[in-house]
C-alpha cells in the first residue's frame, strides 16, 4: 500500500519522503502563514476592542489603581510608537520594579538577536559559498559547510562576538539592577525595616522576648515592635466563615447578596435549612443514617429568611472572633509579663543615664514595686473584662436554648467562681480558664437540642471551647526596626550557636506573606524541599516519554498509520502535508502551558513564606526543565531520529551525519517560537478566554449592583477585573528563547531573525498590558539574580555545544579556539557570584546609615503590619449593610446594636 501511495505521489511530482521531511523554507513559510494569520486576526480584534470597548482593554484607566501611564491611551495605532518612548524611570515609578526588570530582559534578548542578525551579513554568504549541496534556507546554515571547511573559522569569530556582547550587556543590566534595587530598599516601606525570624527557641517565642533580645543588641530606640506568629486554626476557620457571609474584595458574600436582593427587588430571599429532630435516634440508626423502614432518607428542611439567618450567624461569629482575639491577647500578654517588665526597667535606666540622673537603691525598689502593682492591677482588669465577656457568651447561649433550669444554675455557678478568681489576680488566670472551659462544656452538653437552631456560629463557639485553645506560639515571627542600619545588621549577624536556630532573613511585604508556612519546622521544610526536587526529577524523566508520544502524533507518517484515510487525502491534496506538520509544535506549546501549574504544586511543599520566593522557585524549575526537555532532548533525539536510517546504512559516517543534523534542528525550534509567540501573545492581547468567562458571568452570575458586577463569581471574572501579571511564568517560558538564540544564532543565523521579531512583539504587547491592564505587584525584581544565573548557564552550554559541533565538522582549529571563550565565561560567572549577586540582596550599611540620618522612619511605621490577618479584624459587617434598620426589617435590630463597643469604630457607624 505504501508503494502504491508512493507511485501515485510520483505521478503528482511529489515523493513520499517529502511528505514527512519537507524542506526548511516550506515548513517555516507554512508556519508563518498559518500562525501569523492567527496573530494578525487577534491583533486586529484587539485594536478594535481597545478603540470601541476600552473598559475591557484599558482597565486601569478608570480604576482607583490608575497611574500616569494608564491615563495616556494615545491613538488607535499611535500607541505602538509611544509605548517604546516611555522612560524606564517612569515605568519603575508607575508599574514597579518587577515590570521594568521584565521589560529590560526582553530588551536584552532583542539586542542579542539584533547583533546576531547583523552577523548574518557575513555568515550568510560564507555558509552559502562553502561548497555544500544544500539549498534554500538550509544552505545558509552551518550544516552546509563541508568537513574541515575554512568557513568554520567564521563561526568561531561569530561566537566570540555574540557571547562577549551578551556578557557585556548582562553586566550592565546587573549594575542597573543593583543601583535601583538599593534605591528600592531605601524607600519608607515597612518591609524594608522588617526581618523574618524563624526557628525561634521555645523560651523566646513571645513578642516581648524577641523585643528584649534585639534590644540587648541594638538598643531600645532601634526596635519598633515584634509580632510572633500563633497557631490559630479555629479562629482562622471562624474568620473564613465570616468572610463567606460578608464577602471580600474578590468574593461576594451570602449576606451581602441577600441584602442586595432585598434592596433592589424588594423581596426578602429565603433558603432551605435542615431541621434537627428532637427525637434522638438509636445508636445503630444514628450510625447508619436510616429509619426503621430501611430506606435512606434525607433530613427534613424548612425555608428560612436568609437575611435573618445569615445575620444571626454573622453576629455569633463576630462575638466568637472578638472574644477569641481578646483571650489570645490576654494570654500572650501574661506570658511575656516578666520579659516586658525587664524591658521597661531597661528603658527607664537608659533614659535616666542619658539625662545624667542618678538614683539610690531604695528609690529603684519603690519604682519596681510601683511597676509590679500596676501590672497586678492591669491583670485584674483583664480578668474582669474576660469574666464579663464569658458571662455574655453564656447568656447568649442560654437565651437561644430552651432556657432550662439546669443551664441557669450552671451559669450562676460559673459566675460565682469567676468572681472569686478575679480577686486572686493574674496568678490564678490559668485556673480560671480551665474552670470556665469545663463549666461551659457542661452547659453546652446540658442544653436542649433546640439550641442547634442558632446556626453555625453557636456550633463554632462550642468547638472553640472544647477543642485545644488557639494562641500557641509558632517558632517564627517578624521584628520591625526603626532604622535601616539595625535591620541590615540583624540580617548579617549569626544569632545562635545551634544550626538552624534563630535564623534571620528579609521579610516580604505583609500582603505577600504565606502565613500557612510561617513557623514551619526546619525538618519539615528540608523534607519538603527534598520531595519537591524528587518530584521534579521524576516528572522530567517521565516527561520525555510524554513528549515523545504526543509529538509522535504530530508526524505525518504516524498520523497516516493511525488514520489510514489520510493517505487518500494526501494524494488528492499534497499541500495538506504542510499543515499536518504544524501539529507537532502546537502540541508542544499545549504541553508546556501545563508545566507552571504542576511545578507550582511541587514548589509549595518547600515552605516559602513569600509569594515572590515561591514564584522564583517555580521560575528556576521551569527554566531548567524546559532547557533539558525542550532543548537537549528535542535537539539530540530529533537529530538522531532524523538520521537513524543513514546511521544504520553508513555507521562510519555517524559523526558527519550528526554534525549536519544538529544545525538542521533549527527548523523545529523556529516552528516552536513562531507558534508560542503567535498563540500566546495573540490570546494575551485579544483576551478571548476572559471575554467568554465574563459573558458567562454576566448571564448567570449575581449582577444586582455595580459592586456585585465588579467581583468574581467562582472562576468567572468580569472583564473589568484587574488581573495580576505572572512574571515568573512568562520568564520561565522565555528562557528557552534565550537558549535557542545563543545556540542557533551562529549555526542558523535565520533563527535570529525569527527571535528578534518574537522579542519585539513581546516587548510591544507586554508594555501595553503592564501600562493599561495589570495590577502593580512588586517584589523588587527578586527573580533577576536567578535570570542572570540561568542566562550565563545558557551561554556556557551554547559555547560547549558550538565547540562540539565544530569538532564534529572537522574544525581542528576552529573548535579549540573556543576554549578560551568557555574558560572566560566560567570565570565571569565565578566573579559575579563572589560579591555582585550578594550585594543585591541587602542594603549596604553605608547607605543605610545615610538614609537613617536624613529620613527618620519611626513616625511613619504602621503598628501591627505583620499581625496575622485573622487577628486584625474583630468585628465586620457587609459593606452594603444599611444604617437604618427599617431597610432590612426589625429582625436585624439585634445585630445592628451589638453589645460589644467595637462596632462603634467601624466606618459609617457612630
Amino acid at each position: 500500500q505504501q508503494l502504491q501511495l508512493q507511485r501515485e505521489l510520483e505521478d503528482t511530482g511529489l515523493e513520499f519522503d517529502d511528505v514527512s521531511d519537507l524542506p526548511m523554507h516550506e515548513v517555516i513559510s507554512t508556519s508563518l502563514s498559518l500562525y501569523g494569520t492567527i496573530f494578525v486576526v487577534c491583533f486586529v480584534l484587539f485594536l478594535f476592542g481597545r478603540w470601541k470597548y476600552p473598559q475591557g482593554y484599558l482597565i486601569l484607566r478608570n480604576k482607583d489603581e490608575h497611574t500616569g501611564l494608564s491615563q495616556n491611551i494615545f491613538g488607535p495605532l499611535s500607541w505602538i510608537y509611544h509605548v517604546f518612548q516611555v522612560d524606564d524611570e517612569e515605568i519603575l515609578q508607575d508599574c514597579g520594579m518587577d515590570a521594568i526588570v521584565f521589560l529590560r530582559t526582553l530588551r536584552f534578548g532583542m539586542r542579542i538577536a539584533a547583533i546576531s542578525v547583523l552577523q548574518g551579513v557575513y555568515l550568510f554568504p560564507v555558509y552559502a559559498a562553502s561548497g555544500g549541496d544544500l539549498d534554500q534556507l538550509e544552505s545558509v546554515t552551518l550544516a552546509n559547510i563541508p568537513q574541515g571547511g575554512a568557513g568554520l573559522l567564521a563561526a568561531t569569530v561569530a561566537c566570540y562576538i555574540v557571547y562577549t556582547f551578551a556578557l557585556y550587556l548582562l553586566y550592565k543590566e546587573l549594575m542597573w539592577y543593583t543601583e535601583h534595587r538599593h534605591l528600592l530598599l531605601k524607600q519608607p516601606r515597612v518591609e524594608n525595616y522588617t526581618v523574618h525570624v524563624k526557628f525561634i527557641p521555645t523560651e523566646w517565642q513571645s513578642n516581648q522576648a524577641l523585643v528584649e533580645y534585639f534590644t540587648s543588641i541594638f538598643g531600645y530606640d532601634a526596635i519598633f515592635e515584634a509580632q510572633i506568629a500563633y497557631q490559630i486554626p479555629i479562629l482562622e476557620k471562624a474568620v473564613a466563615d465570616r468572610d463567606v457571609l460578608c464577602g471580600t474584595e474578590d468574593k461576594i458574600g451570602k449576606l451581602e447578596h441577600a441584602l442586595n436582593v432585598y434592596q433592589v427587588k424588594g423581596v426578602r430571599p429565603k433558603h432551605p435549612k435542615m431541621i434537627v429532630s428532637d427525637v434522638t435516634l438509636s445508636g445503630e440508626e444514628n450510625r447508619n443514617g436510616k429509619k426503621k423502614c430501611g430506606c435512606k432518607c434525607r433530613p427534613p428542611t424548612e425555608m428560612v429568611d436568609s437575611i435573618d439567618e445569615y445575620t444571626a450567624e454573622l453576629e455569633n461569629l463576630n462575638e466568637t472572633i472578638t472574644s477569641t482575639i481578646h483571650n489570645i491577647e490576654t494570654k500572650t500578654s501574661n506570658n511575656g509579663e516578666e520579659s516586658f517588665r525587664g524591658d521597661l526597667e531597661a528603658a527607664i535606666e537608659r533614659s535616666q543615664r542619658d539625662n545624667g540622673i542618678t538614683q539610690n537603691h531604695e528609690k529603684e525598689e519603690e519604682e519596681t514595686i510601683d511597676v509590679a502593682f500596676t501590672d497586678q492591677t492591669n491583670d485584674s482588669l483583664a480578668v474582669e473584662e474576660t469574666n464579663s465577656q464569658t458571662n455574655e457568651v453564656g447568656d447568649e447561649s442560654a437565651n437561644n436554648s430552651s432556657r432550662t433550669n439546669k443551664s441557669d444554675e450552671l451559669v450562676a455557678e460559673s459566675s460565682n467562681k469567676l468572681d472569686k478568681l478575679t480577686s486572686s489576680g493574674s496568678r490564678h488566670m490559668r485556673s480560671f480558664t480551665a474552670f470556665a472551659s469545663g463549666a461551659t462544656n457542661k452547659l453546652v452538653s446540658g442544653v436542649d437540642s433546640g439550641a442547634n437552631m442558632i446556626g453555625s456560629g453557636a456550633t463554632l463557639v462550642g468547638g472553640l471551647l472544647t477543642a485545644k485553645p488557639d494562641g500557641e506560639p509558632r517558632s517564627a515571627g517578624f521584628v520591625t526596626f526603626t532604622t535601616l542600619k539595625a535591620k541590615t545588621s540583624a540580617l548579617q549577624m549569626l544569632h545562635h550557636p545551634t544550626p538552624f536556630c534563630l535564623d534571620v532573613e528579609t521579610a516580604p511585604s505583609p500582603s505577600q506573606v504565606v502565613w500557612g508556612n510561617v513557623g514551619m519546622l526546619n525538618k519539615v521544610q528540608q523534607v519538603g524541599r527534598l520531595v519537591a526536587s524528587a518530584l521534579t526529577i521524576i516528572l522530567c524523566l517521565f516527561w520525555t516519554v510524554i513528549v515523545s508520544f504526543v509529538t509522535g502524533l504530530g508526524e505525518v507518517e504516524k498520523l497516516t498509520e493511525l488514520m489510514p484515510f489520510l493517505e487518500d487525502w494526501l494524494v488528492a491534496a499534497p499541500w495538506l502535508s504542510m499543515f499536518l506538520n504544524q501539529i507537532k509544535p502546537l502540541l508542544l506549546v499545549m504541553l508546556v502551558s501545563y508545566l507552571p501549574k504542576i511545578l507550582t504544586q511541587f514548589s509549595e511543599r518547600e515552605g516559602h513564606i513569600a509569594e515572590s520566593s515561591l514564584q522564583t522557585s517555580v521560575f528556576f524549575k521551569l527554566s531548567v526543565f524546559l532547557i533539558i526537555q525542550m532543548f537537549f532532548v528535542q535537539m539530540l533525539s530529533g537529530s538522531i531520529l532524523s538520521e537513524l536510517e543513514n546511521f544504520i546504512k553508513q555507521p562510519m559516517q555517524i559523526i558527519t551525519l550528526l554534525a549536519e543534523a544538529l544545525p538542521k534542528q533549527a527548523q523545529s525550534f523556529m516552528q516552536y517560537v513562531i507558534v508560542q509567540t503567535a498563540l500566546n501573545l495573540g490570546l494575551e492581547l485579544f483576551r478571548p478566554v476572559e471575554i467568554i468567562k465574563a459573558w458567562i458571568r454576566g448571564l448567570v452570575g449575581p449582577n444586582l449592583t455595580p459592586e456585585e458586577r465588579s467581583k468574581p463569581w467562582f472562576s468567572f471574572l468580569p472583564l473589568t477585573f484587574i488581573p495580576e501579571f505572572e512574571y515568573c511564568d512568562r520568564m520561565g517560558t522565555l528562557i528557552l528563547y534565550y537558549m535557542i538564540l545563543f545556540c542557533y544564532s551562529v549555526m542558523s543565523p535565520f533563527t535570529s531573525v525569527i527571535l528578534f521579531c518574537a522579542f519585539f512583539l513581546f516587548s510591544l504587547g507586554y508594555r501595553h498590558q503592564l501600562f493599561y491592564l495589570y495590577k502593580r505587584t512588586d517584589s523588587g525584581g527578586e527573580f533577576f539574580p536567578a535570570f542572570l544565573s540561568l542566562v550565563v548557564a545558557c551561554i556556557i552550554i551554547s559555547e560547549i555545544t558550538m565547540a562540539g559541533v565544530l569538532a564534529l565538522k572537522g574544525g581542528v582549529v576552529a573548535s579549540p579556539l573556543l576554549f578560551p571563550l568557555i574558560v572566560g565565561t566560567f570565570l565571569f560567572k565565578l566573579y559575579l557570584n563572589q560579591q555582585h549577586i550578594l550585594i543585591t540582596k541587602n542594603l549596604p550599611s553605608t547607605m543605610a546609615v545615610e538614609q537613617d540620618l536624613n529620613h527618620p522612619m519611626r513616625s511613619q511605621l504602621e503598628q501591627g503590619a505583620y499581625r496575622q490577618p485573622a487577628l486584625q479584624e474583630r468585628y465586620l459587617v457587609p459593606s452594603n449593610m444599611p444604617r437604618d434598620i427599617n431597610d432590612v426589617g426589625t429582625s436585624s435590630q439585634a445585630f445592628l446594636t451589638p453589645r460589644h463597643s467595637e462596632v462603634e469604630i467601624l466606618e459609617g457607624y457612630n
